[in-house]
């Protein structure tokens, strides 16, 4: 029995997550996003700076020995493509993201629910004890979003929930539809959990990647080499350019990981609102 529940205490004092720590996360993760998103434009236009005084460096030592060319347009355009086929397939997985807090939400809070309705349906039995592990393995699921637990660490909450939910369905006499649903939801909250951290492990086509930091390398080093008689006019559209290029490909390597909250340099992770607001609800009913 020691094996199945855990320590009120003890997982206080290690995992659980407060009503008011839920509250201030709210605020501190819109100031995180905003500082984050400062921090990408500052490095962004640092990067499109160095850019623009290598042109002029060029320029002025006269070291501009590229023509331009109608290959120089299409160089443009075959990046412009391969950044939008990058950005096309890390919106997938974003978008997809976005929807698994919700579902992980509902999962949570439905089993927790009907647990507790066996004692309306059984009032000589008492399925709470299950309710309260189903809130302490929904308040490591966000500190393990938010990458503070390792995954090893909440699936070993995992199981013991899981058997307590199997306990809490043994009190279902004569109710078979509801044991097979409470034990479905607990199989569906894991396939969400192993969604996530797939999501969150695995990176876009690395050869992919290679290939687009390449092209816009290229790219910017013919634009600083590439022979200019007005000098502000090359500044104008290679500063345009390296700007929208460099951007985007910063943007898409955050796009590519939505549960990011744990990295210092991503700025575009996905809301855990509904899911915090979930947990806020189960801690408060207990």
């Amino acid at each position: 029995m020691a094996y199945w529940f855990y320590s009120i205490g003890e997982f206080k004092r290690q995992h659980m997550f407060a009503l008011g720590n839920l509250e201030r996360f709210g605020a501190n993760r819109l100031r995180k996003a905003r500082l984050q998103r400062i921090k990408l434009l500052l490095r962004v236009f640092s990067l499109v700076a160095l850019i623009a005084a290598a042109k002029v460096a060029v320029h002025r030592f006269g070291w501009e020995v590229i023509q331009l060319n109608p290959l120089f347009t299409t160089l443009v355009a075959s990046t412009v493509f391969l950044l939008g086929f990058l950005l096309n397939g890390v919106l997938a997985d974003y978008k997809e993201s976005e929807k698994l807090p919700a579902e992980l939400a509902t999962g949570l809070e439905v089993l927790s629910l009907e647990i507790k309705a066996i004692s309306i349906q059984y009032p000589d039995s008492d399925g709470y004890f299950a309710a309260t592990e189903i809130t302490y393995f929904a308040e490591t699921i966000v500190e393990w979003l938010l990458n503070r637990v390792s995954t090893s660490d909440l699936l070993k909450h995992y199981y013991p929930c899981h058997r307590a939910v199997v306990k809490a369905a043994i009190l279902l006499k004569s109710d078979p539809p509801l044991k097979a649903r409470l034990l479905g939801e607990m199989a569906a909250i894991l396939k969400l959990v192993n969604r996530i951290e797939t999501i969150r492990e695995t990176s876009f086509v690395k050869l992919v990647y290679w290939l687009a930091y390449a092209a816009i390398g290229l790219l910017c080093g013919g634009l600083i080499l590439m022979e200019n008689t007005r000098l502000h006019e090359a500044i104008f559209f290679i500063v345009v350019i390296s700007l929208m290029m460099i951007f985007l490909i910063s943007l898409i390597g955050d796009l590519d990981n939505p549960f990011g909250y744990g990295d210092p340099m991503s700025a575009e992770d996905i809301s855990l609102d509904v899911l915090t607001s979930a947990v806020k609800r189960m801690q408060a009913a207990q």
